[in-house]
């Protein structure tokens, strides 16, 4: 149950958009996986080694990453405690990383924060996590070795809704693999992987 926590490396800065290329981060896990209907593998690839430019954001993601720190303190709130989003890594494969929407004090509990109306909508009517989501979930289990996530779903003026998804070790072990065989093939083609471990070793 460990992982890297890495604490002075800004989301969103230069310097964690460097560093991402470099990684496979849970974001890329359902491209890796082959269950993105708009991203596929191919382009993903092509975005690793710098031959296509890196999706930038839009609207909708925009609005997402405001909303993302009203939605982590009102989830402070609720579950009493102190949460900070950070980045952590694998503790056996450091090239595999994930950008944490927030994290306990003790480390022990996390939590994904999304806040787009669609998602809202869909996770409000059916009490389930959108497809396109299970592969990102999965793999933060993964990084982080934790049994469980809350993945919280935040709109302004309506009701905050979280969900426990638990790990499922089938999946995250295909998971593994497949995105094993993803750095393999990128450092094939010469691109420069993070081999190293960064940060301080979390229990």
């Amino acid at each position: 149950m460990s992982f890297y926590l890495i604490e002075d490396l800004a989301q969103g800065s230069s310097e964690w958009h460097a560093w991402r290329r470099r990684v496979i981060g849970a974001s890329d896990a359902h491209n890796i996986m082959g269950e993105n209907r708009i991203l596929s593998r191919a382009k993903l690839m092509r975005e690793k080694l710098g031959h296509e430019q890196e999706f930038s954001g839009n609207a909708a993601t925009r609005e997402g990453k405001d909303l993302e720190e009203p939605a982590r303190a009102l989830l402070s709130s609720e579950y009493n405690l102190k949460l900070i989003p950070t980045i952590v890594q694998d503790a056996q494969e450091p090239y595999l990383a994930a950008s944490l929407d927030a994290i306990c004090s003790n480390y022990k509990e996390i939590f994904e924060i999304k806040a787009g109306a669609k998602t809202y909508e869909h996770t409000r009517t059916t009490k389930s996590v959108p497809r396109y989501y299970v592969a990102q979930l999965q793999h933060i289990l993964m990084v982080t070795q934790r049994d469980s996530i809350t993945f919280a779903v935040y709109r302004p003026n309506e009701s905050l809704i979280t969900l426990d998804v638990y790990r499922d070790d089938k999946y995250i072990e295909q998971l593994r693999k497949r995105e094993n065989e993803f750095v393999k093939e990128l450092v094939d083609r010469g691109h420069d992987i993070q081999y190293q471990f960064v940060g301080r070793l979390v229990d």
